[in-house]
Formats: C-alpha cells, structure tokens, sequence
C-alpha cells in the first residue's frame, strides 16, 4: 500500500500493528495487559497548543517519524480499515498521548 497518499491532520499518528488478531468475520481482539508493536506509516504535522507561561500559541510537532516502531498499551487508538488505490487494511489512527515509547533504528 502506497502509505504516502495517506495525510493524516494535526497530531494523527497512523500504525501498522505487527500482529493482529482477526476473526473471520473481520473483528479484531485486543489481548488484556498486552503492549502493541507497530510501526508509524503516516504522520501528521502537529498541532497548536497555548503556552501557559507566555499565554502564546506554540506549534508543536508530532514526536515520531514515518518507519519508527513504537509501543502503545491494548486498545489504544481506533482500528479503521482503510483503502487507498483499490487495496484494502485495517490501519490504526491514535494521537501522540497513546504512544508509550519510540524504539528507532
């Protein structure tokens, strides 16, 4: 799938979970107590937040980068099953707050 038509808005961070779950009705399990490894295929810009000291709107970047695998807790995010150019997958579309950790390369 060709992820770079995908153009997520403000901090969306888009995932490809390593391992998934499925029922052959199409309903995805999220194992208790289990972390996700995933890895970033599309990123937003970032977003505006004010600044509490200065009272001054300050853009902040997203915190990862397309190719990045990170690690987010069971059921973070909302698993959507996308289609670009006729090919269909279940991605997961999350904010920076459910990322538990970056592990780069």
């Amino acid at each position: 799938m060709d992820y770079s038509k995908l153009k997520p808005l403000h901090g969306i961070i888009v995932l490809k979970l390593e391992s998934q779950t499925v029922s052959t009705g199409g309903i995805h399990f999220v194992e208790e107590k289990r972390l996700d490894y995933a890895e970033v295929v599309a990123v937003g810009p970032g977003e505006w937040n004010r600044d509490e000291k200065t009272k001054k709107a300050v853009f902040k970047e997203v915190g990862v980068k397309v190719g990045d695998t990170v690690v987010i807790g069971p059921g973070s995010g909302v698993m959507l099953e996308t289609e670009i150019d006729g090919e269909k997958e279940t991605l997961t579309y999350l904010s920076e707050m459910d990322i538990v950790a970056v592990i780069r390369k």
